[in-house]
């Protein structure tokens, strides 16, 4: 009697197909690691810059035009500061981007004048812009520079005072509304006062002459976390789309099948 062939003791090796992994459910990774990246961005625009963007937005609006200046206006300073205040001069990449924005804006030649506070009290608006004004005619002869005078007050409110004193041609750019706008900007740019360091006071300098530009000329520029934030939305919702019409598409051909298997 003849036998089979003999089984093998040895359990018979399948090969192990390969997992495949559900593509329908790759949408999902990637909606996390947007809403992950989107909530991160906005925490840390919340915190960080909050309080200074509530501040920013207290800043008046300009409601004037303005033309640069153009006829007459004559090459920009090399040198545009002086530094009585121990803080700018060795820092003044910092705010040198700023000043020159500003010039290249409003075609007004901005310069600073730094200087330790005088006296017990504190320098109100006109006396400040009173001694600008005896500074201007010893610094220049022509008529369009703007003087900016800045004083700190560690232990009052403001921390910083500011006075202006503008030449006759500049004036027409540096109006009284201007001039009030500059001077907000560095209170807010000088917020912290002695909690800042020397670099950062020399870059608040340079963006508040920076975002006065912006604002008397009427440039309106949107911040870079906002664009970033609706960038990041306009993928979801994309995503959000393409991802219903996949679904929608796959039912339909499910209700389909079903139709004819049932015919």
């Amino acid at each position: 009697m003849s036998r089979g062939p003999e089984t093998s003791a040895e359990p018979i090796r399948r090969k192990k197909r390969p997992v495949r992994r559900n593509k329908e459910h790759q949408p999902a990774w990637l909606w996390l690691v947007l809403l992950f990246v989107l909530a991160a961005l906005t925490a840390a625009w919340a915190s960080s810059c909050g309080k200074r963007q509530a501040a920013l937005s207290e800043v008046p609006l300009s409601t004037e035009t303005r033309t640069r200046l153009e006829n007459g206006t004559a090459p920009r300073d090399g040198t545009a500061f002086t530094d009585r205040a121990g803080w700018l001069e060795e820092n003044w990449k910092q705010a040198e981007k700023g000043l020159r924005y500003f010039y290249e804006k409003t075609g007004v030649q901005p310069y600073l004048y730094l200087r330790t506070a005088a006296g017990d009290g504190a320098a109100d608006r006109t006396e400040m812009d009173s001694y600008a004004q005896a500074l201007y005619a010893s610094l220049f002869s022509d008529e369009t520079h703007l003087l900016i005078l800045l004083e700190e007050q560690p232990d009052s409110e403001p921390s910083v005072r500011t006075g202006f004193a503008a030449g006759r041609t500049a004036a027409s750019v540096m109006d009284g509304e201007a001039l009030d706008i500059l001077a907000a900007y560095f209170r807010v740019g000088f917020a912290a006062g002695e909690g800042l360091t020397s670099p950062q006071k020399a870059a608040a300098a340079g963006e508040a002459l920076q975002r006065t530009a912006d604002n008397i000329m009427g440039i309106r520029n949107t911040s870079g976390w906002v664009i970033a934030l609706v960038i990041l939305l306009v993928l979801l919702l994309l995503l959000a789309v393409r991802d219903f019409r996949r679904g929608w598409a796959r039912e339909t051909r499910k209700e389909e099948k079903g139709k004819s298997g049932n015919a």
